[in-house]
C-alpha cells in the first residue's frame, strides 16, 4: 500500500519539475539581452544610452531578410533614469547579464566617467570582465554599421576584439581593470579606441586616462610602446624599415618581457628599462644579421620613446612609473608625488632592447 502511494507522488514531482522548466523558458523569452551598451553625453545634459539587442532574423519573400538587431535608445539625467526609460521602449525586459562590450563616447570620456562608473559598479547583473572601449565616432552611427561578414554590428564588434586579443598593438581592457586603475592613487587607465572605415570596424588607437578623464590618444605605434612599458606584449607582427630606401622586413613576435627599474637619486628619478624580445622572420629581406638586430632593437626602443614623449607632454604618468617608485621607495614617492608631472619630464631614462632572432619561421 505504501509503495502504491509513493509512485504517484514521484510522478507528481517529475511533472512539477517539468512545469518549472517550461516556466523558465517563457521567462527567458520575456528578456531582451543587451550585447553592446554605448554611453554618451545627452543633448540636454545627463547621459544617452544605446543598447543593441540581437533579434531572430525573419527571411522575406524576396530573400533579403530584416536586420538581425535593434538598437534601443534613451536619455536621462543619470544612468539610473536612462536605463529605466528603456523599459518603456521595449516589450521585453532589458537585461545586462549578457553584456559583452561597453562603449563610451570620446566626449563623455573626456568629460569624466566617474558618475557612469559609479552606476556600473553597483549593478550586480553586470559582469566585471565585460570589455570596455572608447568610440572615436558617433556611437549611434557605430552601432548601425552593417559589416559584410556579419548581420549584427554587436557581434561583429565583439568578434573584432576577440580576433585581436593576442595582438600586441591592441590594448585589452575590462571593466574591472579600468575601475582598478582609476581607484589607485598613481595608476592610469588605458582603453582601446574603436572606429569605422567604410563598412568595417577599426582598432589600434588607445585612449589613456588621467583619473576619470581621458587625457590623450595614442596611435598604433605609440600603443605598441605602451604595451612594452606595461610588459603586455605577447604576440603579433612588426614591419621594420631597413637602411636601403623602401626596404622592410617583417617579423613575428614570439615572446617579450620588459624589466623596468626605478630609483630616486640626486634629486631626480632614474628609469632603466630592458626589453628582451624573441622573434621569427615572417618575410625575408637581404640584410646582414648584425644590422637586423640593431634595426629591431632601435625600433622597439623608439616605440617606447614615442609613448614616453606623450606622457611627458601631457604630464600624465600612464606608464606606471609612480606606482613602481611607491612600491620600492615609499618615502621618496610621498615627498615627490605632488609634482609628478615635473618628475617624469626631468627624469633620466635608459631604454634598451635585447633581440633574439629565433629563425626564419615556418617554411613549406
Amino acid at each position: 500500500m505504501i509503495m502504491k502511494t509513493r509512485i504517484p507522488l514521484a510522478l507528481l514531482l517529475i511533472f512539477a519539475l517539468a512545469l518549472s522548466g517550461c516556466w523558465g523558458s517563457r521567462e527567458m523569452d520575456s528578456l531582451a539581452y543587451i550585447l553592446v551598451l554605448g554611453i554618451d553625453e545627452g543633448e540636454k545634459g545627463g547621459v544617452a544610452i544605446y543598447a543593441q539587442v540581437g533579434v531572430p532574423s525573419q527571411p522575406s519573400e524576396g530573400g533579403g531578410g530584416e536586420p538581425a538587431f535593434i538598437t534601443l535608445t534613451s536619455e536621462g539625467r543619470n544612468m539610473t533614469e536612462a536605463v529605466a526609460k528603456l523599459f518603456i521602449k521595449s516589450t521585453k525586459i532589458p537585461d545586462l547579464s549578457h553584456l559583452q562590450l561597453l562603449i563610451f563616447s570620446e566626449k563623455l570620456a573626456s568629460s569624466g566617467l566617474q558618475q557612469v562608473l559609479d552606476f556600473l559598479r553597483r549593478d550586480y547583473s553586470l559582469r566585471e570582465n565585460v570589455r570596455v572601449a572608447v568610440a572615436e565616432v558617433d556611437i549611434e552611427d557605430l552601432l548601425n554599421v552593417e559589416e559584410k561578414l556579419s548581420k549584427q554590428p554587436a557581434l561583429a564588434i565583439i568578434n573584432q576584439f576577440r580576433i585581436n586579443t593576442e595582438r600586441s598593438t591592441v590594448v585589452q581592457s575590462e571593466l574591472k581593470d579600468l575601475v582598478s586603475y582609476i581607484l589607485e592613487p598613481d595608476r592610469q587607465g588605458a582603453v582601446p579606441i574603436i572606429g569605422t572605415s567604410e563598412d568595417r570596424f577599426t582598432l589600434g588607437k588607445t585612449a589613456v586616462f588621467n583619473g576619470y578623464k581621458m587625457a590623450a590618444t595614442l596611435d598604433m605605434s605609440q600603443t605598441l610602446g605602451l604595451q612594452l612599458w606595461r610588459d603586455h606584449v605577447s604576440t603579433g607582427q612588426v614591419t621594420i624599415p631597413l637602411s636601403s630606401p623602401g626596404e622592410v622586413i617583417s617579423l613575428a613576435i614570439i615572446k617579450s618581457t620588459t624589466d623596468i627599474k626605478v630609483s630616486w637619486q640626486d634629486n631626480k628619478l632614474l628609469v632603466r628599462s630592458m626589453v628582451d624580445v624573441n622573434l621569427d622572420v615572417q618575410e625575408m629581406a637581404d640584410v646582414e644579421a648584425a644590422e637586423l638586430k640593431t634595426r629591431v632593437s632601435h625600433y622597439f626602443v623608439n616605440r617606447m620613446r614615442d609613448t614616453l614623449q606623450v606622457a611627458q607632454k601631457e604630464g600624465v604618468d600612464f606608464l606606471g612609473l609612480s606606482a613602481k617608485l611607491r612600491r620600492k621607495d615609499t618615502e621618496s614617492w610621498r615627498r615627490e608625488n605632488h609634482r609628478w608631472s615635473e618628475v617624469i619630464q626631468n627624469a633620466e631614462y635608459d631604454l634598451r632592447c635585447v633581440v633574439h632572432i629565433r629563425g626564419q619561421g615556418p617554411i613549406r
